[in-house]
């Protein structure tokens, strides 16, 4: 009875030593890059020339236009557009400001080009080969090989000496994982 407590007992610690030696399987990695490209687009009016305008009053200096609520003594009377435009991967809004000679320009342009590259590692068990050695209580002495394939299958194979009966052995043996 006794031998079998001790041999109950001696499974369940190798059995909690080998998980808890054993490495976490590695998550997979997942690596997203957005990459800016330069691309040209050429934009062209949407719809009909927009000739409706709004009267605008500005103040011109020698590096800015100031729009302003109400005229006054220093501001010019202007003609203000806004068109849209349009392109194959791109579409906006062009303001204009002028008085016949060019005051004011602006434009928004919304591009809808992004490149995304996703790369996925995935990390897989491999299958390794270990050399063990085993000394028992029944005073046998074993060298042996052992082959684990990817974390499913555990193939052995061994050669061994047992003291007691003066004898040489063969061994040969599978494991299947637990937990």
């Amino acid at each position: 009875m006794n031998r079998y407590v001790v041999f109950i007992l001696g499974f369940l610690s190798c059995a909690l030593l080998i998980k808890f030696c054993e490495r976490p399987k590695k998550d997979d990695k997942i690596v997203t890059k957005t990459k800016i490209v330069k691309v040209t687009d050429t934009l062209k009016i949407k719809g009909n020339t927009i000739t409706k305008y709004k009267e605008v009053f500005v103040r011109k200096t020698d590096t800015s236009i100031v729009y302003l609520y109400k005229p006054d003594s220093t501001s010019i009377c202007a003609n203000y557009y806004e068109q849209p435009i349009i392109g194959k991967r791109s579409n906006g809004l062009a303001k204009i400001t002028t008085t016949g000679e060019l005051l004011d320009f602006s434009a928004i342009i919304e591009c809808q080009d992004s490149i995304k590259e996703t790369i996925i590692t995935k990390y897989e068990d491999r299958s390794r080969l270990f050399l063990s050695g085993e000394y028992t209580t029944n005073t046998e002495l074993k060298i042996g090989l052992d082959y684990n394939i990817k974390n499913r299958l555990l193939l052995k194979g061994g050669v061994g000496y047992d003291f007691y009966y003066k004898s040489p052995y063969i061994s040969f043996g599978v494991g299947v994982p637990l937990f």
